[in-house]
């Protein structure tokens, strides 16, 4: 993530901060908010409109990862699909991204037991649609749990099914 680390996040949700540091953090994440806009906008042309104006909102936030499947195909043929829920369980969505070129799953708290956040909940974040070149686009998301995920694809090869 370069926009909404974990960091900041953690950073926020410190309770024994200086009125000057949760400024100055405050600070941090409505400058970081100001850089994602603009980075987001120049990616319109590069994904379907439905996911473009999807994320310009408040995307998933706190919605709960149900499932993370991988379809391997082929090393040069594998898609990725994200099924999530919202809290009253009644909506569905689905995230699938085709012809995933790259893919990444780390937690920050897997190890540690004295994690801000329950290190089992999948609530999700934050997420950042970035640029990794002319043709292909990256995804990163952040969960609640520490958990974060980034993949690269080629341009408009990300589809949202929303199911009620």
């Amino acid at each position: 993530m370069r926009y909404f680390t974990y960091d900041l996040f953690l950073a926020q949700s410190d309770e024994n901060l200086s009125q000057i540091e949760e400024e100055r953090i405050q600070g941090r994440w409505d400058q970081s908010v100001v850089d994602y806009r603009i980075s987001y906008k120049a990616l319109a042309d590069r994904m379907p409109r439905e996911v473009y104006s999807y994320f310009s909102g408040w995307g998933f936030h706190d919605y709960q990862l149900l499932s993370f499947e991988v379809n391997h195909k082929s090393l040069r043929k594998m898609d990725l699909k994200l099924i999530l829920s919202n809290d009253d369980g009644l909506s569905r969505i689905t995230l699938l991204f085709k012809d995933v070129s790259f893919l990444e799953y780390h937690h920050e708290n897997y190890f540690n037991e004295k994690s801000v956040m329950n290190r089992d909940m999948d609530l999700w974040l934050y997420e950042e649609f970035l640029s990794v070149d002319s043709c292909t686009l990256s995804f990163e998301v952040i969960f609640s749990s520490g958990a974060s995920i980034a993949i690269n694809f080629p341009n408009h090869a990300v589809t949202i099914i929303e199911e009620r």
